[in-house]
């Protein structure tokens, strides 16, 4: 029976605040580095709108992961030389990759997060070299020491299918970010996910594959049914409607589901307020939405 179940949204859902969302969520995966840098005094804004730690998974800067396009990272992106654009993405042992990783260790600390997230695009496929990779970025540069002991978590897309990447993640000794309610119209990893049991576990729930409506509880029962068997798990809602899923979830999953930050916090937050993303007109801050 599970220890844990730590429930959050990939992205503060549009038009919910700060205060509301940690009031009713105790987590939040974050894909603002993935885009561009974001400045250390915003970090420190989002740490206190969060009020604990562990709060924010972080995804990392896309230099790591993913190879530019031709226009680079687009406006606001990284910046990338068009002659060094070889060396970034897909976990090249370049220095572009080790700053980006440096990067994602600096924002880690400043928001005591508790997992660091590594998407990785359709283009990253599962050949040997890209596997090799994995390897030897996982075991030399973003180690368990590095990441500061906590949960890495590799998000792969593409032509991965669900046992090969989550058998592949487990002889890395890292967690695999995988959607049980991904598409499987022939069932064929049924079994993967009534089997699936042990420590850790880290699940996004995008349902994609079971078409753009709200979540059912039938749909809501099979990922309890799945975190539940692991001591700590992670769930993650990219659904059409994250932010109720994710407060329906949490309520499914008690008492298991870590608590709401503050059960006699008032609504709309201490200062009695539904406040704006951005209080201070910082742009940056606002920036944690897909």
């Amino acid at each position: 029976m599970a220890k844990h179940v730590i429930v959050g949204c990939a992205g503060l859902p549009h038009g919910v605040g700060w205060p509301r969302y940690f009031q009713r969520l105790p987590y939040l995966e974050t894909s603002a580095l993935l885009n561009g840098p974001v400045r250390p005094s915003v970090l420190r804004r989002w740490k206190e709108g969060a009020r604990h730690g562990g709060a924010f998974g972080v995804v990392a800067p896309a230099i790591v992961t993913h190879a530019p396009g031709p226009r680079g990272y687009g406006p606001g992106g990284w910046t990338v030389p068009a002659e060094r654009a070889h060396e970034a993405g897909s976990f090249r042992p370049t220095e572009l990759v080790k700053q980006g990783v440096a990067t994602l260790v600096d924002a880690l600390t400043t928001l005591d997060a508790g997992v660091a997230v590594f998407r990785t695009p359709p283009e990253f496929s599962p050949s040997q070299s890209n596997r090799d990779a994995l390897r030897r970025f996982f075991s030399e540069e973003a180690t368990i020491d590095r990441m500061g002991g906590r949960a890495r978590v590799w998000m792969p897309s593409g032509l991965w299918d669900p046992l090969t990447a989550h058998t592949l993640a487990g002889q890395l000794g890292i967690l695999c970010g995988l959607d049980p309610l991904g598409a499987d119209p022939e069932n064929r990893f049924a079994s993967m996910w009534a089997e699936m049991s042990g420590d850790d576990a880290y699940l996004v729930v995008s349902g994609l594959g079971r078409g753009r409506r709200r979540t059912s509880n039938d749909h809501l029962e099979q990922i309890a049914e799945i975190a539940l068997r692991h001591d700590r798990t992670w769930v993650v809602f990219a659904t059409v409607d994250p932010f109720p899923d994710a407060i329906r979830f949490a309520k499914l999953a008690s008492p298991h589901a870590l608590p709401l930050r503050g059960s006699d916090a008032q609504p709309g937050g201490p200062d009695g307020g539904d406040a704006d993303d951005d209080p201070d007109g910082d742009p940056d801050d606002a920036d944690l939405s897909e």
